[in-house]
């Protein structure tokens, strides 16, 4: 017991000599720095990912608070998290195919997410946006997508003012949009769907139809 106290005082003398620094030195400053530096970082997505237990929910999740405001909810123990994260356990948990279905299936999916290219093509007389799905991306993350479901969901977007006569399938995961033509603005409207598309849903979360936990954790899928 003598050499465990005689071992911690001379730790303790050791740490206290380095920690030693001379007179008029601006602890201050360097203490607001030591603060401050990190919690500037913080509000980079590049460097620090306060209050996030794993990167892999930012894959496909855009939407996670970060930073300084994840440390204030940490803090003042916020009773309503901005972006909850929940952790559901799958009764077959040895099938990695069932789980990518499972998981395909919870994920809000943007058409910018599962598209190749979305690009203006320019003619002699005519123009028009053409949009190619990535066939291998959907089918390794199993959604039930192809450019009918996709001309589906753009007709539904409230925003994007198209009709069926407006959009033309050229093959299952290839589709060219055609907009009502107005001369004056016709370039500038093709050019608006085109930056809108990208964040057009193609498919709904599962759970905002309000799976229950029952289902979720029982393997309702």
């Amino acid at each position: 017991m003598t050499q465990v106290i005689h071992v911690f005082m001379e730790t303790c003398i050791s740490r206290y000599h380095h920690k030693k620094i001379d007179a008029g030195t601006n602890i201050g400053a360097i203490g607001a720095q030591s603060i401050g530096e990190p919690g500037t970082q913080m509000t980079l997505k590049t460097f620090h990912f306060a209050g996030v237990a794993s990167m892999s929910i930012l894959f496909f999740t855009t939407n996670v608070t970060l930073g300084v405001p994840r440390i204030k909810e940490i803090l003042n123990a916020a009773k309503k998290i901005s972006t909850p994260v929940i952790t559901a356990k799958l009764r077959t948990n040895d099938n990695v195919s069932f789980a990518k279905v499972v998981k395909g299936k919870m994920e809000r999916t943007l058409l910018g997410q599962v598209a190749k290219s979305i690009k203006l093509v320019l003619g002699l007389r005519s123009a028009s946006i053409v949009a190619s799905l990535v066939k291998k991306t959907i089918g390794a993350l199993h959604l039930n997508i192809n450019a009918y479901t996709v001309q589906d969901s753009i007709l539904k977007t409230p925003k994007i003012k198209l009709n069926e006569n407006h959009i033309r399938i050229l093959d299952d995961y290839k589709f060219q949009i055609n907009p009502a033509y107005d001369r004056s603005k016709y370039y500038f409207d093709l050019q608006w769907y085109k930056n809108r598309l990208p964040s057009v849903v193609v498919k709904i979360i599962l759970l905002e139809r309000k799976l229950s936990k029952e289902n979720l954790v029982m393997g309702f899928f």
